[in-house]
């Protein structure tokens, strides 16, 4: 669909403001390169929420999506008011509520990784493209092809059995469906600011948006935010460091290798989350979850072959981040 590589041309542009792509510093267009980066991204992405599960595990969800918030903005304001990027925009209110979307998103996610199989938080945040596909008629006015229809059908059957593998409907994996969909209105509500706002200040008010909504609801709930120990710390720095890595590896590889290609390589992402899932938890997925896995992955590699042969635009696969190629 034209309005998601519009969204994600949007955001490589404004990353390239901020940090200048490969292809611009030495004119190469090292195609296998920008692939091999897109899964250096996946896995990073990955690995972030590797990290906050493994080290954060009884961290309030809401503390994580500060602490990376804090972090993110530091970076991304230092790099964009460095560049002479403007922060403000032309409309902030929406602005904010594009920040709104992306925080809920990214609170749904880590809280689905805290609570769920690695591997099945990742892969449910990873299918949000399906989700998206099912509703863009209705939002934007954009046909889907019978093909497709399809596609998305038994990307969703798959879904099913992952949410509930033993014919139970788990609250954790429906908060996780509930992130991936919040995901897609994200990419909607890039495509509406990019009519007026700078590339970079979109990409900016994401982090600078889940500050102040993530410190309100840590205080709310009465958890502490500050970090009470060493491995706490550690976990912060890590997701942080992976999350600006994988954005990084991300925006390079996309500028090498181009979104149609480069789509199919960010599909790595659940398969780097049931290796990590394995490696860090001893968990793999079984039965009707597992076969809910293949089917994902496979329709959404068939979804983004159709895109890159041409056809109507399905949406791509995006990190597992809550945002736009969410950062």
């Amino acid at each position: 669909m034209r309005w998601l590589d519009a969204s994600r041309s949007l955001l490589i542009t404004g990353l390239a403001d901020v940090w200048p792509s490969a292809r611009d510093r030495d004119g190469r267009d090292g195609e296998g390169r920008g692939l091999a980066l897109m899964v250096v991204s996946a896995a990073s992405f990955t690995l972030m929420a590797a990290f906050a599960k493994k080290l954060l595990p009884d961290t309030p969800t809401q503390a994580v999506v500060l602490s990376r918030g804090v972090l993110m903005s530091a970076i991304f304001v230092t790099a964009a008011r460095w560049r002479g990027v403007p922060l403000l925009g032309n409309r902030p209110w929406l602005l904010v509520g594009r920040g709104l979307l992306g925080y809920a998103a990214l609170s749904c996610y880590f809280w689905s990784v805290q609570h769920l199989p690695l591997g099945h938080a990742v892969l449910l945040q990873y299918s949000h493209p399906v989700f998206v596909a099912a509703v863009a008629p209705l939002l934007l006015g954009e046909p889907t092809r019978r093909g497709q229809w399809w596609l998305i059908l038994a990307a969703l059957a798959g879904v099913a059995l992952v949410v509930r593998p033993s014919g139970e409907v788990r609250v954790e994996a429906l908060v996780g469906v509930l992130g991936s969909m919040l995901s897609g209105l994200a990419y909607i509500a890039v495509r509406g600011l990019s009519r007026t706002e700078h590339p970079t200040t979109i990409l900016l008010w994401f982090p600078l948006a889940t500050v102040p909504f993530s410190l309100v609801a840590t205080l709310a709930a009465g958890a502490v935010a500050v970090p009470r120990s060493g491995r706490e710390i550690a976990g912060h720095l890590l997701v942080t460091a992976s999350a600006l890595v994988g954005q990084i590896a991300l925006t390079r590889g996309l500028s090498l290798a181009g979104a149609a290609r480069a789509t199919t390589a960010t599909l790595t992402g659940p398969v780097f989350g049931l290796a990590y899932g394995f490696l860090f938890f001893g968990a793999l997925p079984q039965g009707p979850s597992l076969v809910g896995t293949a089917v994902v992955l496979t329709c959404l590699g068939l979804l983004s072959r159709k895109r890159g042969e041409g056809g109507p635009r399905a949406p791509a696969a995006a990190p597992a981040t809550g945002e736009p190629d969410p950062e």
